[in-house]
């Protein structure tokens, strides 16, 4: 690729890189969701976002949203592809803060809406669980939500994808305590979610 892969990202860089991505994406205009990207800068953006998974479980906060600026970044300047909306979601749901809310959820939605232009049935738990569990709870009602998040658990054991699935389950037990269900019920489906 070109480029080294850092062991530690200044938590201040990754700030204002966060912030620079931001302000890019606002200041790009709507053709670049016509664009479609070259087939060497998918390879990279595939790249981007499969380390800024790992990140996620692996190193520090910073390097999660320094890959997931750069994968965006490169889908602001080169066009789209079928990882674009994943590193959206990514990307939203890493800097989304009470400041920046609304246009993190600007974000994922459109990049929830790129899920019909590509054959992304084997992203959907991802995709749900990054959108429902981390942006669209704050704007969406909770129980549009528990159903998305159900439908990503579903598809990710019927597909067998099972951590995903299982992580949209976990986004799913958040977001029914958060919408006051029965608690009752809540730990009858938490045991289904355990026998598994």
């Amino acid at each position: 690729l070109g480029e080294t892969i850092p062991d530690l990202v200044a938590f201040d860089a990754v700030e204002t890189m966060a912030k620079d991505t931001l302000t890019m994406y606002q200041e790009v205009d709507d053709d670049w969701l016509e664009r479609k990207m070259e087939d060497e800068t998918f390879h990279k953006l595939q790249f981007y976002t499969s380390i800024a998974y790992s990140s996620f479980f692996c190193k520090s906060y910073s390097l999660l949203v320094y890959f997931t600026c750069k994968a965006v970044q490169l889908s602001l300047q080169k066009g789209i592809c079928e990882h674009t909306p994943l590193s959206l979601l990514q990307f939203t749901g890493v800097v989304a803060n009470n400041d920046n809310a609304v246009l993190c959820y600007r974000i994922a939605k459109n990049a929830l809406s790129l899920q019909e232009r590509f054959d992304l049935a084997a992203q959907v738990p991802e995709l749900y669980n990054n959108f429902y569990g981390r942006i669209a709870w704050r704007f969406e009602p909770f129980q549009v939500c528990v159903n998305n998040l159900r439908r990503g658990f579903e598809t990710g054991l019927s597909s067998g994808n099972n951590d995903l699935g299982l992580q949209c389950a976990v986004q799913l037990i958040k977001t029914n305590i958060f919408s006051g269900s029965n608690l009752k019920s809540l730990l009858n489906e938490i045991d289904y979610y355990l026998h598994l």
